[in-house]
């Protein structure tokens, strides 16, 4: 089935969503202060951490860089919960109070100051050999293989973002807590917290993003889910570079043009035909999704509910793997209420999640969507309806 886009709606939206990635970029430069907050809450967290891997409890506070730990009972060896503290990445000093067994009273910490280390000199190390990875992630028992595109990123990369079925996996290490929660709220952004699997680490031996090579990756980041299909963004040490696949080429135009503005080449294939067996595979996957995490409305709407977001980021992710097929968006509703007004909500509903994937890149000609109403009730062995089961949007899958 062929998309043939509207050139005005097209350029309309390539200018919209450039303009949000670029405004997401500037997040890292003018958004620092914002940041602040959130960099004392990360070290917190992570102090507390690291002292309770070594079966210590505290309470970690930080202003800034500069921390004081409290515990709830004396500790047999507070120096050591200092040092163990200093070790953390990015802090500079720590104080700990006397209710963790340091004498000279509740008034007398003891300050150990330490040494931030600083990033090393931004050095490029060239890779012997570039390799091209293939990527398997399994969702709900279906194996799914995400093919690489013709020049893949070059390894090793410092870090990496890659998109797979509307999930963004972080992995690698920043130079900074800055750095590293302005991508993770980047992809966020992008994907919903939920659909972000955060693997990032902070310390050496990374090396500091240039600010304007940090701010094209964020923009990027931001237009992944919405432009491509499955892809790679990452930085090496010298260069951000992104690869994957696009649904259509008006996506595809988007994503290129936007990469271009901010000097980054990006190396994108079309997706692959679904076979039928493929298309049988794809419906069936959508279902576990849905079975699982059913698509929510607020009550008596067609809106859908906040906790499910993240559930349709992910089904749009899936819904476009493939070229090829035809998806039908299913509404059914319970008996509860009028069967005409009923048969009118599922359609609603139906119409709506049709939208939202639409929205998250899912191309229009793909989908259909028809509602049902009470018609298709589930019920249980001894034939009485299941109301909350009968409530649902599915999904029905043929290769065309």
């Amino acid at each position: 089935m062929t998309n043939v886009p509207d050139h005005r709606s097209t350029r309309s939206r390539r200018r919209i969503l450039v303009a949000a990635a670029l405004a997401l970029g500037a997040l890292f430069v003018v958004g620092a202060a914002v940041q602040v907050p959130l960099l004392q809450a990360d070290l917190s967290r992570r102090v507390e951490q690291r002292l309770a891997d070594d079966g210590v409890v505290v309470d970690a506070a930080f202003s800034g860089q500069d921390g004081s730990l409290r515990c709830p009972a004396p500790l047999a060896d507070p120096a050591s919960a200092v040092a163990a503290a200093e070790s953390v990445w990015g802090v500079r000093t720590i104080e700990i109070d006397a209710s963790c067994g340091v004498t000279g009273g509740a008034d007398a910490p003891t300050t150990l100051p330490t040494t931030v280390p600083t990033s090393p000199a931004a050095t490029t190390t060239a890779p012997a050999t570039a390799t091209t990875v293939a990527t398997t992630t399994t969702t709900l028992g279906a194996t799914t293989t995400v093919a690489p595109s013709s020049t893949a990123i070059a390894q090793p990369v410092l870090f990496n973002a890659q998109l797979i079925d509307g999930r963004l996996v972080l992995t690698g290490t920043m130079s900074t807590d800055l750095e590293r929660l302005a991508l993770v709220q980047g992809a966020a952004a992008a994907v919903d917290a939920g659909n972000v699997d955060d693997r990032l680490t902070v310390g050496p031996p990374s090396v500091l993003v240039p600010s304007e090579q940090f701010d094209g990756l964020l923009a990027l980041l931001a237009l992944m889910p919405v432009n491509l299909v499955a892809g790679d963004l990452g930085w090496n040490g010298s260069s951000v570079l992104v690869s994957g696949s696009y649904a259509d080429d008006a996506m595809r135009a988007t994503f290129t043009t936007a990469a271009a503005e901010v000097g980054i080449a990006a190396d994108l294939v079309p997706r692959p035909t679904a076979t039928p067996e493929q298309a049988a595979a794809l419906e069936a996957e959508l279902n576990a999704l849905v079975a699982a995490e059913p698509i929510l409305f607020d009550k008596g709407s067609t809106t859908i509910g906040a906790v499910s977001v993240a559930t349709v980021q992910r089904v749009a992710g899936i819904a476009k793997r493939y070229a090829g097929v035809a998806i039908e968006v299913q509404g059914h509703t319970d008996s509860e209420g009028d069967p005409a007004r009923n048969l009118t909500l599922s359609e609603q509903r139906a119409a709506a999640v049709l939208d939202a994937l639409v929205a998250r890149g899912v191309p229009t000609a793909d989908l259909s969507a028809k509602g049902f109403g009470m018609t298709e009730l589930i019920r249980d062995a001894d034939g009485n309806e299941l109301p909350e089961k009968s409530r649902r949007v599915v999904f029905g899958v043929t290769a065309l």
